[in-house]
């Protein structure tokens, strides 16, 4: 927990060496701001922002959340989505760490998250002078330095408020740099963690506890002597570093009286005030400005839908006229090769009939020499028929003719034999009976 620009990054990287898981999806190291890495979940930090837009604030926004946010419906939803991203991203380890100085502000939500989990946390917090926090801020963000100093204020003052109750422990930005090793052995022994990777890892403990990455060195007397700034901001910040380094609580009187002066302090909200209210009838103006471009970049982003929606559409009829056009001349070509295939078979058909002709003049010439021979044969026919029956009746009379031959002949052996037989039977005296 910290105030942003408060060493809350080099804290979350020594924990994270040292075996503290810090979860998925980290934020990436960017130069000149934390050269060593966020160790901030980009989910998580991204689920704060909308929160805070919700309201209308942002996290350099020092305004004062309504009463009982963390109860209404946007903020249940987002504690929906925390606890989703942790069961799924810490369920494979006991002990792990969440780093973003915005929880500092959205702490009552969190400790629906822990109930709801049944998470035991134990609490860092740890503490910078605001002055060198406003010079980091003012370097970065190009933020005021009363506004910055207030927003250290601010969330330090609700960081130990939210984390009443819990354990927890405050860490001086300095004793990190220059105690980190003795300074994590008492939390260690205070919270009862023990962590088998310890004694190897604090040996390279400068790999995130390096000076040379302390860009803005401000004196705890240049805090005290700095008359701009109201009492409570050096009060407070004392009473931390005393806690930090004592290893003690704030919860006493003293704490109740800061408290109660910074919620009266009007002398160190005047100025940002001012320059708030400058700042929102600017941005109100440049909100119906920016409306308006909106509105007019609705109607372009619309018009620039349709187009391209009717480009879309027009590549596609396109796309479906080029098939067609691709399948008609598939189907021409076809048509065209069908043709010559026709004109082939035409021409060879033609070639046929031309041979045919010639066949059935040949044969019709045949035809007609058989005709004649025919003719003639029949006349030979009818002549033999002629001869035939001509010969036919000669037959017939010669047949005629011999039967009578044949009478006659029989007759005549008939006779002869008779004659015969009786001149045999006279000579030998006989007679025929």
């Amino acid at each position: 927990m910290g105030m942003h620009r408060s060493g809350t990054s080099a804290l979350a990287g020594l924990l994270n060496h040292l075996g503290v898981e810090m979860g998925a999806f980290l934020m990436p190291a960017q130069d000149g701001v934390n050269e060593k890495g966020f160790w901030e979940q980009e989910k998580i930090v991204s689920i704060h922002d909308r929160l805070l837009h919700h309201y209308g604030l942002s996290w350099d926004d020092p305004r004062h959340l309504p009463q009982d946010w963390w109860l209404q419906e946007f903020p249940q939803h987002c504690l929906e989505e925390i606890c989703s991203i942790l069961a799924d991203d810490m369920k494979a380890t006991s002990l792990w760490a969440i780093k973003d100085p915005r929880m500092c502000r959205l702490l009552p939500l969190w400790r629906l998250v822990f109930n709801r989990l049944d998470i035991k946390p134990f609490f860092l917090c740890i503490v910078r002078n605001p002055l060198e926090v406003a010079a980091s801020l003012y370097t970065r963000d190009r933020i005021p330095k009363d506004l910055a100093v207030l927003l250290w204020l601010q969330h330090n003052l609700e960081a130990v408020d939210g984390t009443a109750g819990y354990q927890r422990r405050f860490i001086g930005y300095k004793q990190l740099l220059n105690q980190g090793e003795n300074l994590l052995r008492e939390v260690l022994q205070a919270f009862s963690i023990d962590l088998n990777t310890a004694t190897t890892v604090l040996n390279n403990k400068d790999q995130f506890l390096s000076a040379k990455l302390r860009h803005h060195t401000i004196s705890d007397a240049e805090l005290d002597a700095d008359s701009s700034l109201p009492s409570i901001v050096s009060t407070f910040f004392k009473k931390l570093i005393g806690a930090a380094e004592s290893g003690t609580d704030l919860l006493n009187n003293d704490w109740q009286a800061i408290k109660q002066q910074y919620l009266d302090s009007a002398q160190l909200l005047k100025p940002w005030l001012n320059l708030s209210e400058k700042l929102q009838k600017d941005i109100a103006n440049k909100n119906v400005a920016f409306e308006h471009l909106r509105r007019e970049n609705d109607l372009i982003t619309e018009g620039l839908r349709s187009a391209e929606e009717t480009i879309n559409n027009s590549r596609k009829e396109a796309n479906v006229i080029d098939a067609a056009l691709k399948e008609a001349q598939q189907l021409v070509r076809g048509k065209e090769e069908r043709e010559l295939e026709l004109d082939a078979a035409l021409q060879e058909a033609q070639q046929l009939v031309k041979e045919r002709d010639a066949q059935i003049k040949a044969r019709d010439a045949q035809t007609r020499e058989l005709e004649k021979a025919l003719e003639m044969a029949n006349l030979y026919v009818r002549d033999r028929e002629k001869d035939i029956r001509d010969r036919e009746k000669d037959i017939s009379v010669l047949t005629t003719q011999v039967e009578g031959l044949k009478q006659f002949i029989d007759r005549i052996e008939k006779h002869w034999l008779l004659a015969y037989l009786s001149k045999t039977l006279i000579k030998s005296g006989n007679r025929p009976t």
